[in-house]
């Protein structure tokens, strides 16, 4: 039997149409325009004033109704369609919240903390918006990408359950007189989190089941994190219930991908998981054809409010975003709704991207210097930075991200190994979701967090190039020694 809960919008069910956009006449427009702002000539080519999709950003102090910003760009809302959204849930699994929204001639409205709207038109009219005062950020739709090597996907035999060795967790005490938990039967990447030193690999391939594992007992326990990705396997046995999907920008609900159930198995799974006890939530921005950056925005915004409204209920142990997604160059849409989730209390931890160049670059791992989220590169079992990982300031710590196995969308009992920083993010999601239980004075603080998580980190053990020079940080929980 199904014990998640599924709520997604149907605001943004379908893909933006390709509406041709008319500049109005009515002098309501004025405001919508500055007077300097080009003007398409009457039978001059389209080509040289083509039509893209746009996402559209209002100012925090832009606060009317939809319908009257609308009738001030001379729009009138009447026969569009007005549509009530249930996004989030409460303690009962029930719709938290709802919202109104216009549909109306590929006009879009969405978010609640970020209010946005989606709209095709040419560039001369996306120019005349430029510098309206109800406008912060105004850019042409940007398709993410997920941020694994494609080609390093390795689908392995599923572990009958039988043979899972569930049992295989040894409890030990711990100096400061907190039970910990050693896992002997861990990937590579979970050991190499919670030691000092380099792996002694003793003739096991990085894809081996033999590896060893230290954590504390609590694991993250009643910490909630949202997974921006592909969806979720909620069905997989790894996640015991924990999994559920909250929301969707598309009509479907599955991983169609896979890279959605491998990430949320990184931070949360049993046997592949950083910290074991957590409450993983689906968001849902991208399929098979893609991420799409109002996915994005809409997204976030949801896991903001959910979070917004848990921070006053019993049992609130704090917030998580992990988002192994991005693009090139960076997005203002991405640092918007980025900056809002930090505002609230949110941690955020993202991929630094595979392109083997500079991080910043890339959108969203680029607003790491500005905002506190977490960029996160990625290593090898040798502890050596990925050939594809994107490198720089920008990158605030590294994480392995090369044959990592975890769980996957094939079955519900099914694991693959894949490489990229999209591995690497989940991990550091993972000891955030730790170290919230760990210090629950950093609840809502993510620059402390993030400035705590570095603080543990080790220093002078990543090569680049077979030189080690000392400025990139490895991801650590802090135990001490090596596991036996």
């Amino acid at each position: 039997m199904k014990t998640f809960t599924l709520l997604y919008t149907t605001l943004i069910l379908t893909t933006l149409q390709s509406t041709v956009f008319t500049a109005p006449t009515s002098t309501k427009h004025k405001r919508w325009r500055h007077p300097g702002a080009k003007r398409p000539v009457a039978g001059h080519s389209t080509d040289d004033d083509p039509f893209h999709d746009y996402i559209a950003i209002l100012s925090d102090d832009e606060t009317r109704p939809w319908a009257e910003i609308f009738d001030e760009m001379g729009f009138s809302t009447k026969g569009s369609k007005k549509m009530t959204h249930s996004l989030g849930v409460n303690s009962n699994g029930k719709p938290s919240y709802n919202m109104t929204s216009y549909d109306m001639n590929g006009i879009k409205t969405f978010g609640k903390n970020l209010r946005a709207f989606t709209i095709n038109m040419r560039e001369s009219d996306a120019e005349g918006m430029d510098g309206n005062p109800s406008l912060v950020s105004l850019e042409k739709t940007q398709m993410r990408q997920w941020a694994f090597v494609p080609g390093s996907k390795k689908v392995l035999p599923s572990i009958p359950l039988a043979e899972q060795g569930f049992r295989d967790f040894g409890l030990r005490k711990r100096q400061d007189n907190l039970m910990w938990i050693q896992q002997g039967n861990a990937p590579w990447n979970l050991q190499r989190l919670s030691c000092e030193h380099k792996i002694d690999i003793k003739g096991r391939l990085p894809t081996d089941l033999k590896f060893n594992y230290r954590f504390d007992e609590t694991a993250g326990n009643g910490v909630d994190v949202y997974v921006v990705d592909s969806g979720i396997n909620v069905d997989h046995v790894e996640f015991q219930g924990r999994a559920r999907m909250m929301f969707s920008y598309f009509g479907k609900v599955n991983d169609d991908v896979g890279h959605g159930t491998h990430c949320a198995g990184t931070i949360a799974s049993l046997h592949y998981g950083v910290a074991k006890n957590v409450n993983i939530w689906g968001i849902k921005v991208g399929d098979s054809n893609g991420v799409n950056g109002e996915a994005i925005v809409a997204g976030i915004d949801a896991a903001i409010t959910r979070h917004n409204q848990r921070k006053s209920q019993p049992g609130f142990m704090g917030s998580v975003i992990s988002m192994s997604v991005g693009t090139a160059p960076p997005q203002q849409s991405d640092f918007m709704i980025l900056q809002k989730a930090v505002q609230a209390g949110m941690h955020v931890s993202v991929a630094a991207m595979n392109s083997a160049t500079d991080a910043c670059s890339f959108s969203p791992g680029a607003f790491s210097q500005q905002i506190p989220i977490i960029n996160v590169g990625a290593a090898d079992i040798d502890d050596t930075r990925a050939p594809f990982s994107n490198f720089g300031k920008c990158v605030d710590v590294y994480a392995p991200g090369v044959s990592i196995v975890s769980t996957f969308n094939n079955d519900a009992t099914g694991i693959a190994s894949l490489d990229g920083t999209s591995m690497a993010c989940p991990a550091v999601s993972g000891m955030i979701a730790d170290e919230l239980v760990r210090n629950p004075k950093l609840r809502l603080d993510p620059a402390a967090m993030k400035k705590h998580i570095l603080g543990k980190a080790l220093k002078g053990v990543i090569k680049s190039d077979n030189v080690i020079t000392g400025a990139e940080l490895m991801a650590n929980n802090g135990f001490p020694g090596d596991p036996k």
